[in-house]
């Protein structure tokens, strides 16, 4: 009698490891447009790295706008709760860095 116990056991055991749930702080958005690799998104996105102290390669921009007013740049940063904004003019030079989420969880 014991050992189909132990094996109902076993077998229960292993199926509920499966259903660990693991999340990220931010799940990733989707890329919505414009030139991401412009000379103003790279500035934007050094310029984030900057800001939250963290590697550029952490940086992930999904998302630049451009207006008569500048370019608009979104991007994730690792470990972020809510996506960073930024703004440049085309040619870089950065106007502002802005975090999108609550400040209590930076």
């Amino acid at each position: 009698m014991t050992r189909p116990l132990t094996l109902f056991a076993c077998m229960s055991a292993a199926a509920l490891s499966a259903c660990v749930e693991t999340t990220d702080s931010m799940p990733m958005p989707a890329v919505t447009g414009g030139n991401l690799t412009s000379v103003a998104a790279n500035a934007c996105r050094l310029a984030i790295a900057r800001q939250t102290g963290r590697p550029i390669s952490e940086v992930a921009v999904f998302d630049v706008a451009e207006s008569e007013a500048g370019v608009g740049v979104m991007a994730t940063v690792a470990g972020a709760d809510a996506p960073w904004a930024c703004q440049s003019s085309p040619d870089g030079r950065v106007a502002g860095v802005t975090y999108t989420g609550s400040e209590g969880s930076l």
